[in-house]
């Protein structure tokens, strides 16, 4: 049988290292910890929020952030499909 699984690791940056990012996405709570943990001035500005589960979208309206984009929803069942949504209702208002 086929079964997916993943397992949360912590990326170690450096302080030299950018941090550049377009978006990020956050799969638990944890990771949201993890990023207020590690950057404790993080200033989100332009770049893009995306949480999955409902646990994860409070965590990160509770830290302060603002959410860009969930799943799941109705329309988009995995964070695959709502990030290609997106990406294309954004390709869309800059048309």
């Amino acid at each position: 049988e086929r079964a997916a699984f993943y397992r949360t690791v912590s990326n170690d940056f450096t302080a030299d290292e950018a941090f550049d990012y377009d978006m990020l996405v956050f799969f638990s709570p944890q990771g949201i910890d993890a990023l207020k943990k590690n950057f404790p001035n993080f200033d989100q500005g332009e770049t893009r929020l995306a949480c999955f589960g409902p646990a994860t979208k409070k965590a990160m309206e509770d830290a302060g952030l603002r959410c860009d984009l969930s799943a799941p929803t109705p329309e988009a069942r995995s964070m695959t499909t709502a990030i290609e949504m997106y990406l294309e209702k954004e390709r869309e208002a800059e048309a």
